[in-house]
């Protein structure tokens, strides 16, 4: 072991006197050849010196040391750590040495690479959201596209179209424009027969246009659509009674009775009809009840005590004329009448 260690000695001299020359001078010739035995003995030393170092440090390595190495060779083992340092004040306590484990990585097996080939040639599909479609850009991440907005005009129904010509023929007949007003309430029926404001209105511009006919005709086809409309019966009555049909007009507002919007104006129709038709009795009892329903008329008043004169009742007359002077709204010649049935 000392001819390893001087031979290493001289081999570091040698290189240190070398590396602090800069330029050393050539050798002279018969230095070359004392020189070549040297060599050769370097040479021949080499091996011995690297088999005492690594026997130097084998002998001198812990066991865990050794056990590391072998670790780091095989490239597959799990290195041990090391035991934590013991203060000074502690007792040291050898470790034992830690038993070396290999780690093996097991590769997949048959069903795994199954599955993975399974899944790479069936992507999973995007879900369709509902307020969105899914799509990919170029990048290849899904992106969520806004649904397109269609407009969709929506169609009224007949009774909405209905209504809207009535409106416009309001409009018109406030305008004066009757002629039109008549053709949009016409369109009106037509799309929904059941419109009774749009008849109505139809029936009272005929009628006023002298067409009477054609507003009895609309009326009548408004009592069958709505036999509970009282004012169908009222309208119809009205214009029976003006070309003389008496008895007509009569039926007519005895079939209403029962509807709906039976006010006082009907049943003083009603009444003043009965008088005509010398029904008296029931004449008393429809002026009576229109009477309680709206006591301010003084028409109906002169109505009633005619009514009651014609059965004999003079004084029941004579104070239903008296109701009708405080009344105030008498026309003259009723006033006349009136005046001159009290002074009797």
């Amino acid at each position: 072991m000392s001819i390893i260690n001087q031979t290493l000695r001289a081999l570091d001299a040698r290189q240190t006197d070398r590396a602090s020359r800069l330029t050393p001078p050539p050798p002279p010739v018969g230095a070359k050849r004392r020189r070549t035995p040297l060599w050769g003995a370097v040479a021949l030393l080499l091996p011995l010196a690297g088999l005492g170092i690594w026997l130097v440090a084998v002998r001198t390595q812990p066991p865990h040391a050794a056990g590391e190495r072998r670790v780091e060779m095989r490239s597959v083992a799990v290195s041990v750590p090391r035991p934590p340092a013991v203060s000074s004040a502690q007792t040291p306590v050898k470790a034992p040495a830690a038993p070396v484990v290999v780690a093996h990585q097991a590769g997949p097996t048959d069903a795994e690479k199954e599955k993975k080939r399974l899944a790479s040639a069936n992507p999973p599909k995007l879900p369709e959201p509902a307020a969105a479609i899914a799509t990919v850009n170029v990048s290849g991440h899904a992106v969520a596209q806004q649904p397109a907005i269609r407009k969709e005009a929506i169609q009224p129904t007949p009774r909405e179209a209905a209504g809207e010509r009535y409106r416009k023929a309001l409009t018109s007949i406030r305008a004066g424009q009757a002629d039109r007003a008549r053709v949009l309430l016409e369109e009106a029926l037509a799309l929904s027969p059941e419109h009774v404001a749009a008849r109505e209105a139809l029936a009272a511009l005929l009628s006023d246009a002298g067409r009477n006919q054609e507003a009895e005709k609309v009326l009548r086809i408004g009592r069958a659509a709505n036999p509970e409309h009282a004012w169908f019966a009222l309208s119809l009555a009205r214009l029976q009674a003006a070309r003389g049909d008496t008895e007509g007009a009569v039926a007519s507002l005895r079939s209403g009775m029962g509807g709906r919007g039976v006010d006082a104006d009907y049943h003083a129709t009603l009444a003043a009809l009965l008088v005509q038709l010398k029904q008296y009795p029931d004449a008393v009892r429809q002026y009576e009840q229109a009477l309680e329903m709206q006591p301010g008329p003084g028409t109906w008043w002169v109505g009633l005590g005619l009514a009651l004169a014609a059965q004999g009742k003079n004084d029941e007359a004579r104070s239903a004329y008296r109701r009708a002077r405080m009344a105030g709204n008498l026309p003259d010649m009723l006033e006349e009448f009136v005046r001159a049935k009290l002074a009797d």
